[in-house]
């Protein structure tokens, strides 16, 4: 068992670039500290293995900043094969600690500089030459930001090059965990720190024999621990199938300088919005779907492709893979990723760059709301594969349409098209289908033919909602987890400005509001509804013209009668200003405005609810008759 002073005497160590980026999220940070801060000062706690691999003079003499220690100072180079999450934390953290020393402190009778020496970075400034005593390998997208952005140094690059990814990404915020951290610590405090990570952390650290096949090392360790994602194993065996192809060095060269930067495109696409990270195998999977096939019936079927199908050691030595067809699926999935990445992210400032569609965003933006379903392989299909925006446009605003009336309002299940729909994103990839196609045969599934009926089925719809109406513990429309989509749908519609074309407005901090109260207290309320039974009160109430859409605190109406709540809602969204008009809020008043959202559904939609009669009965107010015309009146 080895302590950290030991494995840094004599050695400097590199993270290839096989290996994935550093994954260490808060939560392993918490626990890690926790390890730390309960080590008493005469106990060791194992922290984990590292394996390394020594790494051959053909390699090594291609380093320029590190050969001098290596042939100078005899410090041997070792490649990092499992372990490095553990160990990129305590070199992190003991930078962290080292760099919050003044010039003349020390730590355990030991300077500064000369703990940057042996555990940061050491110098030749002879030659101007700078050796990491841990890195990344030059080919890793993290090797430049580890140098700018943790250690502080100057670096090769501009600060405006450097990449940021998700793993860059963890990396900035693990040093930021350990400054809070240590912030307040007495220098004494640090001292004791430094020595618990430096002495009293132990690691089984081993150094692999050179006969083993390291990339498959690589992958078999790397399942400890955090696992690799699919997206992570697939980058190690697209190097390591590289290495065996049958064609010159430097073609080979060639090609895994390739997949290292068509990775940092990935990572950088996954993990450009920080708010909203992408998953790695999730996306690795609608690529699959659209380069190369869906399959229903077998679970993990794209990870079974990948790995014990297609790329695959005996596939290149059959030379049925090869250069040529890694370098075209490498190619697909760095272009695909920046379309996904458009897709989820439809409002940043990158997603038009990418496009240059306000009106495109504008409806993927919708599609977002609503839900994807299993559409996300046949949009990603289409930014791949159409130059027409206005094609793309027309293909999303019927992939909206079928989310929202075919499982949304006619409660279809989950999985309704998406075997076909799945097929047909890989076919309009290849050319085989024309988006045109796509189009017509998502209308077709919609709304169908006048021999044929499509998937929507407002008998659905209203047999979904009769269950919310009568069920003691729901409150019709209330309870339908689109009513908010729909009366945001609605508030566009009534804005005749233009100022909406290509733009909306935040839909996150919007609220349904209902305008008669559930259970009426209030005289006033009590007053206008004081004919009506219990059963009907709760038609009334949870009937969809009795919702409004507020982008303010909720006005409580139980405590609030609609007199008094008219000037709140007058000066509020435009559909609360269309509420503001009524004079009353009672029957006719409910009545009408559900048949004005059922009229705009119509007309959204392209679908038809049945006539009066059907669309009373879908507000489920046919228990009675309108008494009198409803009164306006224009403030």
């Amino acid at each position: 068992m080895d302590s950290i002073r030991d494995i840094f005497s004599n050695r400097i160590f590199r993270i290839p670039d096989y290996q994935r980026g550093y994954s260490w999220e808060k939560s392993h940070l918490d626990d890690f500290w926790q390890d730390i801060f309960n080590l008493q000062k005469d106990k060791v706690h194992y922290t984990g293995m590292i394996s390394v691999e020594e790494v051959d003079k053909n390699e090594y003499g291609k380093w320029k900043d590190d050969k001098w220690v290596i042939e100078g100072r005899n410090d041997k180079p070792y490649f990092i094969v499992d372990g490095q999450q553990r160990l990129t934390t305590v070199v992190v953290l003991l930078w962290v600690i080292i760099d919050s020393l003044k010039e003349d402190e020390q730590l355990s009778f030991v300077s500064k500089e000369t703990l940057i020496d042996k555990y940061i970075f050491t110098e030749n400034k002879g030659q101007n030459l700078k050796s990491y005593i841990f890195g990344y390998h030059k080919d890793n997208p993290s090797y430049e930001f580890l140098k700018r952005e943790i250690f502080e140094q100057k670096g090769d690059l501009k600060i405006k090059d450097i990449e940021e990814t998700t793993y860059t990404n963890n990396l900035f915020a693990t040093k930021d965990f350990f400054t809070k951290k240590i912030k307040s610590l007495s220098l004494q405090d640090k001292s004791n720190l430094f020595d618990k990570v430096t002495k009293q952390l132990k690691f089984d650290f081993k150094i692999l024999d050179k006969e083993l096949d390291i990339f498959i090392v690589f992958e078999t360790m790397n399942n400890r621990g955090k696992p690799l994602s699919n997206l992570e194993k697939l980058k190690n065996r697209l190097i390591y199938l590289s290495t065996l192809i049958d064609e010159e060095t430097s073609l080979k060269k060639e090609l895994r300088n390739d997949i290292n930067e068509n990775w940092k495109t990935i990572y950088k696409y996954l993990g450009l919005n920080k708010e909203r990270k992408l998953d790695d195998d999730a996306f690795l999977q609608n690529h699959w779907i659209v380069f190369y096939r869906y399959e229903r019936r077998e679970a993990e079927y794209y990870a079974n492709d990948i790995f014990d199908r297609i790329f695959t050691s005996q596939q290149v030595f059959r030379k049925e893979i090869g250069h040529k067809e890694i370098k075209i699926y490498i190619d697909s999935i760095a272009e695909a990723v920046k379309q996904w990445f458009v897709i989820f992210n439809p409002s940043h400032p990158h997603a038009l760059e990418l496009t240059q569609s306000k009106e495109l965003l504008y409806w993927l933006k919708k599609q977002n709301i609503v839900g994807f379903k299993a559409f996300q392989p046949l949009i990603m299909a289409t930014l791949l594969s159409e130059d027409d925006n206005n094609l793309k446009i027309e293909l999303v605003k019927n992939t909206e349409a079928y989310v929202f009336l075919i499982f949304n309002i006619s409660a279809r299940r989950s999985n309704t098209g998406t075997y076909h729909f799945n097929a047909k994103a890989n076919e309009l990839y290849k050319k085989d289908l024309t988006i045109k196609e796509i189009i017509d045969d998502l209308k077709f599934w919609i709304y169908g033919t006048d021999e044929v009926s499509g998937y929507f089925d407002r008998d659905n719809f209203f047999n979904f909602l009769k269950d919310l109406f009568q069920r003691d513990a729901t409150s019709g429309y209330a309870d339908w987890k689109y009513l908010k989509y729909l009366l945001y749908e609605y508030e566009l519609s009534l804005d005749k400005s233009g100022l909406n074309e290509n733009t909306l407005f935040p839909y996150n901090g919007l609220s349904v509001q209902n305008v008669m109260p559930f259970d009426p207290v209030k005289v006033c309320w009590k007053n206008n509804f004081s004919s009506y039974s219990k059963r009907e009160k709760k038609y009334l109430s949870g009937s969809l013209g009795n919702f409004i859409l507020v982008n303010h605190k909720s006005i409580d109406s139980t405590n609030t009668c609609f007199d008094d709540m008219r000037g709140v809602l007058s000066l509020g969204l435009l559909n609360e200003k269309e509420a503001s008009d009524y004079e009353v809020w009672d029957y006719n008043t409910v009545l009408d405005r559900g048949f004005k959202i059922l009229s705009f559904i119509e007309e959204r939609w392209n679908i038809s609810l049945g006539n009066e009669g059907h669309k009373k009965e879908l507000l489920f107010l046919d228990f009675r008759l309108p008494s009198l015309p409803v009164k306006v009146v224009l403030l």
